[in-house]
């Protein structure tokens, strides 16, 4: 029997999300701008980007589900999480500062300051990696905790596809930054709809596995009660 590669898995999955996210904004593009504006109002604060991205992402997701955005999981999946999501927002924070201090540093002491700089850059890019799916996870109402292992073991475990959602985050960022007024139309659109499209095929299959595995046990004769 033939095992199936890993890396070809992912860009399955990769392609599949791509193609799924361009029918799904262009379907619903009128109501994805609508959530990309209040995103974008509700983050000007800064402190409010978190509980903002994850008010956008569960609005997204019952969009997905439902055709309609459901105002009341909205809010109560940002009054549940609410604040760890804005913990969760500062986690990149600090070593996206540091990173910026120490290459200040390295231009007067060098090689030392270099090393610390390159090292606080990959833990922030590392936060920010693993909150994407984190996110995702949080939007469909899981625990921080069980977020945060998503987030982990996405990372850990598919790290290809984790860079590569985050370059295209990037590009769209870019894309839209450009278009000035587009940014607050369209980047949560297209990037927040994106991450769902990647993020939750992995979180189906889990289901699904898991869902098997309790059927297997069943039709052995094994309870699954405690």
């Amino acid at each position: 029997m033939m095992c199936e590669n890993p890396d070809n898995a992912d860009d399955e999955r990769l392609r599949t999300a791509l193609t799924k996210t361009g029918r799904f904004v262009y379907r619903h593009l009128t109501a994805l701008v609508g959530i990309s504006i209040v995103w974008f109002v509700a983050s000007i604060p800064l402190v409010t980007v978190g509980p903002a991205t994850l008010g956008a992402y569960t609005a997204i997701r019952s969009l997905r589900q439902f055709e309609c955005i459901d105002r009341g999981v909205v809010v109560e999946r940002v009054r549940t999480n609410g604040i760890h999501a804005t913990l969760l927002s500062a986690l990149p924070i600090l070593p996206a500062l540091g990173a910026g201090l120490y290459a200040t540093a390295a231009l007067d002491s060098g090689t030392t300051a270099t090393v610390l700089s390159v090292v606080c850059a990959y833990a922030a890019l590392y936060a920010v990696l693993v909150l994407v799916p984190a996110f995702v996870s949080l939007s469909d109402g899981a625990s921080v905790s069980a977020a945060l292992h998503f987030g982990r073991t996405q990372v850990t475990g598919h790290p290809t596809l984790v860079l590569t959602t985050g370059l295209l985050t990037f590009v769209v960022f870019v894309a839209t930054a450009a278009l000035t007024v587009g940014f607050a139309l369209l980047f949560p659109a297209v990037a927040f709809s994106l991450h769902q499209f990647v993020f939750d095929a992995e979180r189906e299959d889990g289901r699904a596995d898991h869902e098997a595995t309790d059927r297997l046990r069943n039709s052995n004769g094994f309870s699954t009660e405690i």
